[in-house]
């Protein structure tokens, strides 16, 4: 399971949402007659609604902070009734980065349709538009009367803080209310970016050192490693919040302890939510050139611990930046078990490595368990704060999960949490996990 799946399920809804200035774009004339209607209803496949997107104007690459282009979206009814309908316009950049709040310009004005409002809802890291008649509120919908067709144009461009290291931005019309037919072959638009890039990716990985037990006053040593590739860097501080709350083995509170090697000193974190702690911060600007940034952690149980047998802990590492939560991430399994009984050989704490010398060559992990992607190993830059990378004492270490990229499709779980919600009003908000765990 994706870090991002299991960070959705434990996200709290927070509102906040941002209204979008309009923008000037290309000229269009009105195209919803009673004649487009008639040529849906042959069209839309038994939906009562079709939509289509039709192409940018003017054609060409955008630019961070330059012009924006339009296209016309089209919703036509087909059927002898008036139907609800309401849409939304999520974007995925082609990149390691999720877009900042500022980082999209995007603008849906009526062009033979009611007037209309449009803003920018946030949710997991991805953009997504939204427009509503100017009337009511994000959670309104439009009523298309019979054999009737409305059209609007939506217009988008790039602000000057889109990131230097996302490529192309695909934005796709889809409904979230109403019988219609999106067929997103037919509603999707790929803007290409100038200056052209291959992106890179974002390799977030554990290691962990062989047989490494948590228990009462013993440590499990593990790593937290993340390297990207390609050109560019993320715009913003880069977040990391790890967690064990996925661990039900039997009731009871396992007392989870989590420390951290920071400026050559193992300091304990404080929980931020049960079974949860925030990582010292990726700063601003992390990139191929940062190389490889580790930070190395112990796992260790508590006295109140009710552990009464060996198990293991999932452990989840998610990564976070500016409005965005969950966008990347890892998960792996550490061993945990309760001290030893008496009368057996005494189990003392193990004593966290030195930082390595200057100079000294890191340790290439082995290969992963089966299914799991291979982790890196040592480094080649910087550090959290005087954070050791990789394993400095020579031990060999084993991979764990690993994840890269910027997360999952376009809609996921989401778009059905909408439609039992009633729209928009849930979906227009940043979700952040902050207070509950669940």
């Amino acid at each position: 399971m994706s870090a991002r799946s299991v960070a959705a399920r434990r996200l709290r809804a927070v509102a906040a949402t941002s209204v979008v200035t309009a923008v000037a774009g290309a000229a269009f004339v009105p195209a919803a007659t009673a004649a487009t209607a008639a040529v849906a209803a042959d069209e839309a496949g038994g939906h009562a609604l079709r939509m289509t997107l039709g192409a940018p104007t003017p054609t060409g690459p955008l630019e961070r902070g330059g012009a924006t282009e339009s296209m016309l979206l089209t919703v036509a009814n087909s059927s002898d009734e008036a139907q609800d309908f309401s849409a939304w316009l999520p974007g995925t950049p082609d990149g390691p980065s999720p877009v900042l709040k500022d980082s999209i310009v995007f603008d849906v004005t009526a062009v033979d349709a009611p007037a209309t409002k449009s803003a920018v809802g946030r949710q997991d890291g991805s953009f997504q538009g939204l427009f509503f008649p100017a009337t009511g509120n994000a959670a309104s919908t439009f009523s298309i009367p019979a054999k009737t067709a409305y059209t609007w144009k939506v217009t988008l461009g790039l602000g000057a803080s889109y990131p230097t290291n996302d490529g192309d931005f695909t934005l796709t019309a889809g409904r979230l209310i109403g019988d219609t037919d999106d067929d997103p072959s037919r509603n999707t638009q790929v803007f290409k970016i100038d200056p052209a890039i291959t992106p890179g990716k974002l390799n977030v990985a554990w290691e962990q050192k062989t047989g490494a037990v948590a228990r009462p006053g013993q440590r499990a040593e593990l790593v937290l490693n993340a390297t990207a590739t390609g050109p560019g860097e993320f715009p913003a501080e880069l977040r990391r919040t790890v967690s064990a709350q996925q661990f039900r083995d039997g009731a009871g509170h396992p007392d989870f302890v989590l420390e951290a090697e920071v400026d050559g000193k193992v300091v304990k974190l404080t929980e931020s939510n049960d079974s949860e702690w925030e990582l010292p911060a990726v700063p601003k600007g992390f990139g191929a050139a940062s190389g490889t940034r580790s930070i190395k952690l112990y796992l260790s149980l508590g006295a109140k611990s009710d552990i009464r047998r060996d198990t293991v802990v999932p452990l989840e590492a998610v990564f976070s930046m500016a409005d965005s939560w969950g966008f990347n991430g890892a998960g792996t399994q550490v061993k945990a078990g309760p001290a030893p009984a008496t009368g057996s050989p005494s189990a003392s704490p193990s004593a966290p490595a030195s930082p390595s010398p200057s100079g000294s060559a890191p340790v290439t992990p082995s290969a992963s368990a089966s299914g799991t992607a291979a982790t890196t190993g040592g480094t080649t830059g910087g550090t959290d704060g005087g954070t050791v990378a990789g394993t400095t004492d020579g031990t060999n270490v084993t991979g764990s999960l690993a994840a890269t990229g910027s997360g999952g499709g376009l809609y996921g779980a989401l778009a059905a949490v909408l439609l039992a919600v009633g729209g928009a009003a849930t979906w227009f908000a940043t979700r952040r996990r902050r207070t509950t765990g669940v």
